[in-house]
């Protein structure tokens, strides 16, 4: 499974689950919830020079494994110890069956949908492996970075936009239960100022 990716960055090294319980000190709870829902791991693909026709930038390899799932819900807890299993840029494509999805960190993690496996495909487009790194977290969460912002401005404003999208849902929910004409309009006035908050994002 190389994921659009071209042959010569295919690894297909599996790493022993042994190892990383080992690396993470995991005992009791933690190693059995570990192992219930992990089946196996493989390091799938390695982008490099060495390995496709693109130089490094600050960035100077990009890992992709594959984490096979039990069951499709997988604990944000063995997702985080798993991308801490190697100190590069890496994206961790989970799969169960027949269907995956792709998840990548870049300051917080980033969940991509749930997929058939022959759909999942990974452009390499960039002039270097920053560039290429940059539009496969693009890729994977739907990203679109706005003008004059970075990859990681981009993804804040995004966890601020859907924040405050959340809150604005749940005050409207409670705007509309409310039979006080003075805590109504404060509602409003707050649902308002947030929504003027979204509007200034990115500024």
């Amino acid at each position: 499974m190389s994921y659009g990716l071209p042959s010569s960055t295919e690894i297909e090294k599996v790493i022993p689950k042994k190892a990383i319980i080992e690396k993470f000190s995991l005992v009791g709870k933690e190693r059995s919830g570990f192992d219930a829902a992990i089946h196996r791991i493989t390091i799938a693909n390695e982008i490099s020079p060495r390995t496709v026709n693109i130089p490094s930038g600050e960035i100077r390899s990009i890992f992709v494994l594959r984490a096979e799932l039990r069951s499709e819900d997988c604990d944000s807890r063995v997702l985080s110890m798993l991308f801490k299993l190697i100190e590069q840029r890496m994206i961790i494509v989970l799969q169960c069956g027949i269907r995956c999805r792709p998840t990548v960190f870049n300051d917080v993690l980033i969940e991509g949908s749930w997929m058939l496996q022959s759909d999942l495909s990974f452009k390499l487009d960039g002039l270097d492996l920053d560039d290429v790194w940059t539009n496969m977290v693009v890729q994977i969460g739907g990203l679109h970075i706005e003008e004059g912002n970075s990859l990681s401005d981009q993804i804040r404003i995004d966890a601020e936009r859907r924040a405050l999208e959340a809150r604005i849902a749940s005050l409207e929910k409670a705007m509309a239960a409310e039979r006080q004409p003075r805590r109504k309009k404060e509602l409003f006035d707050e649902i308002r100022a947030l929504r003027d908050s979204i509007v200034g994002l990115g500024r």
